[in-house]
């Protein structure tokens, strides 16, 4: 009866937790800036590496489109 009980009381919990979820948990956390890079001499002291250099499927890149002047963030 006590498994009973404690299946029970662990349902109800979740049910209660379910039922009170606040909507700042439900949305994705802000983007948060780590580099700013303002023209391409900037980026020429990185390097942007990929997993695919090192056997890996994805791809990653990184661009500042010119006449601007540059992006806010970049991370």
């Amino acid at each position: 009866m006590s498994r009973f009980r404690s299946l029970w009381q662990v349902s109800v919990n979740a049910t209660k937790k379910a039922l009170t979820w606040e909507l700042e948990e439900m949305v994705p956390p802000a983007e948060k800036c780590i580099f700013k890079f303002s023209s391409k001499e900037d980026l020429k002291r990185w390097h942007l590496y990929s997993d695919s250099e090192y056997g890996g499927l994805s791809s990653a890149s990184l661009e500042i489109k010119d006449g601007g002047i540059g992006s806010d963030c970049t991370g």
